[in-house]
């Protein structure tokens, strides 16, 4: 643990650096220029932050391991974080700010927002709206307010029991569980009655954490002794899960989701700060133990998001491959003092283009998600493995190619799904005839049943050779993926269709299915 003699030129350090992003900023605001002097107020707001970072840094003990929670020092690459300690000024004499410390956090994630908006031009939106003079203006402002305050402030070496509390709440933050209570309303009601006490609403809190397990533990052991209700009861609304998704092929717009959740039910999407963010809440009914919770949960994310990949034929996962240009943080040249970019050509990414989630494509979702509900075990079998070969298309980056497995698994379970669904024999030498027929009573092109021809024979070429006869392509992996995708979303148009008909004949013995089936099955 460094003295403060030691971390006093640190601070001075971020301090002047402050200063001067500060004078760069005013410089910088005039019109066409505002949103620059808005990123360098931000960086001298993240330069104050980084002083309090380092100053707070040291009140943990060191444990001489390299753990991600050893300290606010280790969140220097976080600019939101950075914003935030600038924003909240923890070194004050007395912590009586803390219940500012929400929208704290809310006015450093609106500065990074805003920022990172109008400093890069987003292909999916560019208009977005642009800075104006106000916002760089109160920006500068803050920023040279917030360091004034900071140049005055008196130093002190912390006692022990202040210490003490001080690496309790880092501690505690440090868990979301435990995050979610100390920033909740009653908690902050609590510590505005205690006032400058912070010990006294220490021991409350701790006093509720130590309440709050024991009534998890108590509602756990209810939930494995409870009987699921039977009949129209067990259908009742008990569980919520909530997955997050990414997206390399379109952009999320909030609007576009809104019928959805007009008219399913059971699934619910919204969009995110990122605009290749889709979160979905799966709703899970009584009839479900708690004990299953985790299995349903996973099988009907599983359902939706094959589903989501169909019905788009794009490419929705939990994660997108992050190396897929470079793998090195730095080349450098020492001879001429300069820096080297050398990134792959291609990228290990596909040209999706740029495409927005629409109406239609959520359409087709239902749709699919229709279809699958209803799928017996070996057709959904063939979903099934698309499905972990999405999670395989997931991991495909510089240090794991995957591109000829990935082409095969699709083709694979292209003709799984095939034979599933009646539509091929399952002998190879008919396999190119049963695909044609198929697409050619569709509007899929002559290009395309000549793009699904070359496809079954390059994956039958490199299972009987063990290597392919060409190198394979992400090109060919997309093409790949969404002939499986075309296939799966005509026997669901078509299933449809042939529902749709019985139901006007009179002849149905069962009802459309909702997403509450698909989620459910």
């Amino acid at each position: 643990m460094k003295s403060l003699e030691e971390l006093a030129p640190i601070i001075k350090a971020c301090f002047e650096n402050a200063g001067k992003l500060i004078e760069a900023a005013k410089t910088t605001a005039k019109p066409g220029s505002y949103h620059i002097a808005y990123h360098l107020a931000a960086l001298a707001l993240e330069e104050i932050g980084k002083s309090s970072m380092v100053f707070m840094s040291e009140l943990r003990p060191k444990t001489g391991g390299d753990d991600e929670r050893a300290g606010p020092i280790k969140w220097i690459d976080d600019h939101e974080r950075k914003l935030f300690w600038a924003i909240w000024l923890p070194r004050k004499e007395h912590f009586r700010d803390w219940k500012t410390i929400p929208e704290s956090m809310d006015i450093a994630r609106t500065i990074h927002a805003n920022r990172v908006a109008s400093l890069y031009v987003n292909p999916a939106d560019i208009a977005a709206p642009p800075v104006t003079e106000k916002q760089a203006s109160s920006l500068i402002s803050l920023a040279e307010a917030r360091l004034g305050m900071e140049r005055l402030q008196s130093f002190r070496e912390l006692d022990k029991d202040s210490k003490k509390e001080i690496q309790w709440f880092l501690d505690a933050t440090d868990n979301p569980e435990l995050r979610r209570i100390i920033f909740s309303k009653g908690s902050l009601d609590k510590q505005a009655e205690f006032g400058d006490d912070i010990g006294a609403w220490i021991k409350w809190l701790r006093e509720a954490f130590e309440e709050y397990n024991r009534k998890s533990i108590e509602l756990t052991n209810q939930e494995i002794q409870r009987v699921p209700p039977e009949g129209e009861a067990g259908y009742d609304d008990k569980f919520e899960v909530k997955i997050r998704l990414k997206s390399w092929s379109h952009s999320i717009r909030t609007k576009q989701l809104k019928a959805w959740n007009q008219g399913i039910d059971k699934v619910k999407l919204a969009g995110t700060n990122e605009r290749n963010e889709l979160m979905v809440t799966l709703t899970v009914p009584k009839m479900v133990k708690t004990l299953d919770l985790w299995h349903i949960g996973w099988q009907s994310a599983l359902v939706f998001v094959t589903a989501l990949n169909i019905g788009t034929t794009g490419f929705f996962w939990w994660y997108i491959p992050e190396f897929v240009s470079r793998y090195y943080e730095r080349m450098y040249d020492i001879e001429h003092r300069s820096d080297i970019i050398a990134v792959r050509v291609p990228e290990l990414k596909l040209s999706w283009g740029h495409l927005a989630l629409k109406a239609e494509d959520l359409n087709a979702v239902g749709i699919v998600l229709t279809l699958i509900a209803r799928s017996n075990e070996k057709q959904f079998e063939a979903f099934y493995r698309y499905f972990r070969t999405l999670g395989l298309m997931a991991k495909n980056d510089m240090f794991f190619q995957f591109e000829p497995t990935i082409l095969l698994e699709f083709v694979g379970a292209f003709k799984d799904a095939m034979s599933a669904y009646g539509d091929w024999d399952g002998k190879p030498e008919t396999l190119e005839v049963a695909a044609a027929t198929l697409f050619r009573a569709t509007p899929a092109s002559d290009e395309f049943q000549d793009i699904v021809k070359e496809l079954l024979r390059l994956a039958d070429q490199t299972v009987t050779e063990k290597q392919p006869p060409r190198p394979v392509s992400l090109e060919d992996v997309g093409k790949a993926k969404i002939m499986f995708d075309l296939y799966a979303r005509l026997k669901a148009q078509r299933s449809m269709e042939q529902e749709i008909e019985k139901l006007q004949r009179g002849t149905s013995t069962q009802q459309l299915p909702t997403s509450s089936d698909a989620t459910s099955s």
